[in-house]
């Protein structure tokens, strides 16, 4: 399954939604994300719900998407994690990372 990304307001969360396999093409279409991170201050959920894959680039993008929410004084949680995320966060230690970062969900 390719992946995807996609970008909602919901009320005073902004939802970032990750689907299938996470690599360079998700990456590269993450544009209306960081306009939308540049543009408000809601809190973000990141919805990993369906996400089948992660590989090193769908790896930087979750850590980019997260320092620059928690840079900007956001709430982060990710939502609905399934085991090729965790253990991509655990084996590299972006876990650890992300709850020191205050992320929730992790």
């Amino acid at each position: 399954m390719s992946g995807g990304i996609a970008v909602a307001t919901e009320g005073s969360v902004l939802r970032i939604t990750l689907e299938g396999a996470v690599d360079l093409a998700v990456r590269e279409s993450a544009a209306p994300v960081w306009a939308a991170l540049a543009t408000g201050d809601q809190d973000v959920v990141v919805d990993c719900a369906d996400v089948t894959f992660v590989d090193s680039t769908g790896l930087s993008l979750l850590v980019r998407l997260i320092r620059d929410a928690t840079e900007s004084g956001r709430r982060v949680r990710l939502h609905g994690a399934p085991r090729p995320v965790t253990e991509i966060l655990a084996v590299t230690g972006v876990d650890a990372w992300m709850r020191a970062q205050g992320v929730e969900g992790v």
